[in-house]
C-alpha cells in the first residue's frame, strides 16, 4: 500500500518534513559558505599582520635588498599546533630574495599587484594553503625598487573552525526539524478530534438512520460532510420510493389476486364446461388487469423523480420517439376501431432527457386515449417546435368523451379514477406517472379541451437541447 494511501498524519508530516529538509540543506550550505568566509577574514588578518611585519623589516643596501625577518613575525600565525607558516620575499620582477623559493606565485588575475593585498588558496607540498600577498616600495637614496611578501599557511585551524561551526547549525537545523514534528503530529492529532467524534457519531446510527450530519467539523472537510449529506438524502428518496412501491404492491395486488384465486378455486370444483369456460375469461381478464396494475407500478417507481430516475439526462431525438410509440400503438387503435396518427415535424427535434421515460409518458398518454375513447374516434399525436422560445410541444388530442371539469383537477393523483360509468377500466396510476415523468424533465403536463368538441388534449412543452451538446443535428 502506497504512503499516500495510509495515515492523514504520517501524509502531512511527511509532506512537511521534505521541504524543510530541503530548505535546511540549503541554509546548511550558505552557513558553510559564510562560515568559511567569516574564518578566511579572521585568519587572513593575522596572515596581513605578518606580511606586513615582514615588509617592514625590508631595507635596500648598496642597491641590493635585504630582510630581516624577525621570529615574531611568524609566531603570530602559528594558532595550532598543526598548523606550518612558509614565506617568501622576491623582487617585483620575480626574483627570489629570501624564504622558500618553491611557493605556489600569486596567479595570473591579481597580476599586477598593487597596494591592496590579496589572498589566495593553493596546493604546497600536497596540502592546501592559505596565501596572502602584497606589494610594497623600499627606497634609499640613490635607488626606489617595489618587491612582493607572501605569507602562506595551512589551513587545519580553519578547517576545524569552519566545520565545528556547519556542525553546530546542522545541529539546531535537526532539532527544529524534530520540534516542528513532533508539533505537527500532535497538533494534527488534536486537529482530527472532530472528525473522531464523528465517526463515532455515525457508528451509534441504526442503517434506517440517514439525517443529514450536523456535527461541527473543521472547515477543511466541510465540502465532504456535505457530499455525504447529498448521498444520505439521494439514498433516503430512494428508499422512500422503494417503500412506497412495495406499499402500493401490496395494498394494489392484494384484491386481484385474491380474486384470481378465488375464480381458479371455482374452476377446479365446476363440472360443467361452459361455466369452466366462463370462469377462465374472467381468469384471463382478470390476469390481464393484474398485468397491466404490475407494470404501471414499476413505470410509477421508475418515473418518480427522486426515485429510481436519478440517471443524469442524454441528448435524444424526440421526433424519432414519438413516432417510434405512435406506430407502435396503430395494431391495438386498429382493433379498438380508432383512427391513431401522427402530425408534425419529421425532422429531429432534439432535447435533454431520458429516453425510456419519455416513451414512458407518450405510452401511458395514447394508452389513456385509446382506453377510454369509443370506436369510431380519432386520435392525433402531434409533435410542433416553437424555434422563438427554444421549445418542442409534444401533444396528444382525442375527441372522445373527455374529462368532466370536476376531476380535472385528481387525474394526475395516484389511484384515482373516474367511477363514472365507462371510466372503470384501469388502475390510476397512467397520468400520475405522466405528471411524475413531465417533472422529472422540469416541466408539466397541460390538460384543455378542444373548443370544437368534446375529448382531451394532453400537451409537454420540453426545451430544445443545445446544439453543442450531445449528439450533432
Amino acid at each position: 500500500m502506497k504512503w499516500r494511501n495510509r495515515s492523514l498524519r504520517r501524509r502531512l508530516v511527511i509532506s512537511l518534513l521534505i521541504p524543510l529538509l530541503v530548505v535546511s540543506s540549503l541554509m546548511l550550505l550558505e552557513v558553510r559558505s559564510n562560515a568559511v568566509n567569516s574564518t578566511n577574514q579572521a585568519f587572513d588578518r593575522a596572515l596581513l599582520s605578518s606580511a606586513l611585519a615582514i615588509a617592514d623589516r625590508v631595507v635596500l643596501i648598496g642597491g641590493k635588498i635585504e630582510v630581516d625577518v624577525p621570529y615574531v613575525a611568524l609566531e603570530m600565525l602559528t594558532s595550532a599546533a598543526e598548523d606550518r607558516v612558509f614565506y617568501q620575499v622576491s623582487t617585483a620582477q620575480g626574483e627570489f630574495i629570501t624564504g622558500y623559493e618553491d611557493l605556489p606565485p600569486v596567479p595570473e588575475k591579481f597580476l599586477p599587484l598593487r597596494e591592496e593585498p590579496v589572498f589566495y588558496d593553493a596546493v604546497y607540498n600536497g596540502e592546501t594553503v592559505r596565501i596572502g600577498a602584497l606589494s610594497r616600495y623600499v627606497a634609499s637614496v640613490r635607488k626606489a625598487t617595489r618587491f612582493h611578501v607572501l605569507v602562506a599557511e595551512t589551513m587545519g585551524t580553519r578547517t576545524r573552525l569552519s566545520e565545528d561551526i556547519l556542525a553546530s547549525a546542522a545541529a539546531r537545523q535537526i532539532l527544529l526539524i524534530v520540534i516542528a514534528a513532533m508539533i505537527v503530529w500532535f497538533g494534527i492529532g488534536q486537529g482530527l478530534k472532530p472528525l473522531a467524534r464523528l465517526e463515532e457519531a455515525l457508528n451509534r446510527r441504526s442503517p434506517s438512520d440517514l439525517r443529514p450530519i450536523l456535527h461541527d467539523v473543521p472547515i477543511e472537510v466541510r465540502h465532504l460532510v456535505g457530499a455525504i449529506n447529498q448521498l444520505f438524502g439521494r439514498l433516503e428518496n430512494s428508499l422512500k420510493t422503494m417503500q412506497r412501491f412495495t406499499a402500493d404492491a401490496a395494498h394494489q395486488l392484494r384484491t386481484p389476486l385474491a380474486a384470481l384465486r378465488t375464480q381458479a378455486e371455482l374452476g377446479q370444483r365446476e363440472k360443467d364446461p361452459e361455466k369452466i369456460h366462463q370462469i377462465m375469461d374472467t381468469i384471463a381478464a382478470s390476469t390481464r388487469q393484474t398485468s397491466h396494475l404490475a407494470n404501471q407500478l414499476l413505470a410509477s417507481a421508475r418515473a418518480a423523480p427522486e426515485g429510481l430516475a436519478g440517471r443524469p439526462f442524454d441528448k435524444i431525438d424526440l421526433c424519432e420517439i414519438t413516432r417510434a410509440v405512435t406506430g407502435s400503438k396503430v395494431p391495438v387503435a386498429i382493433e379498438r376501431g380508432i383512427d391513431l396518427g401522427y402530425e408534425g415535424i419529421t425532422d429531429p427535434a432534439w432535447i435533454m432527457g431520458d429516453a425510456t421515460l419519455i416513451e414512458e409518458l407518450l405510452k401511458n398518454l395514447v394508452h389513456n386515449a385509446l382506453t377510454y375513447c369509443p370506436s369510431g374516434s380519432a386520435v392525433t399525436v402531434r409533435l410542433e417546435q416553437n424555434t422563438a422560445k427554444n421549445k418542442v410541444i409534444l401533444t396528444v388530442e382525442d375527441n372522445g368523451p373527455g374529462i368532466p371539469v370536476e376531476h380535472r383537477k385528481d387525474v394526475f393523483k395516484r389511484f384515482y379514477r373516474i367511477n363514472d360509468a365507462g371510466y372503470d377500466e384501469g388502475c390510476g396510476l397512467g397520468l400520475s406517472i405522466v405528471k411524475e415523468i413531465a417533472a422529472r424533465h422540469e416541466t408539466k403536463v397541460k390538460l384543455t379541451q378542444p373548443e370544437e368538441h368534446s375529448g382531451c388534449i394532453f400537451s409537454i412543452s420540453f426545451d430544445m437541447a443545445p446544439l453543442d451538446e450531445g449528439k450533432e443535428t
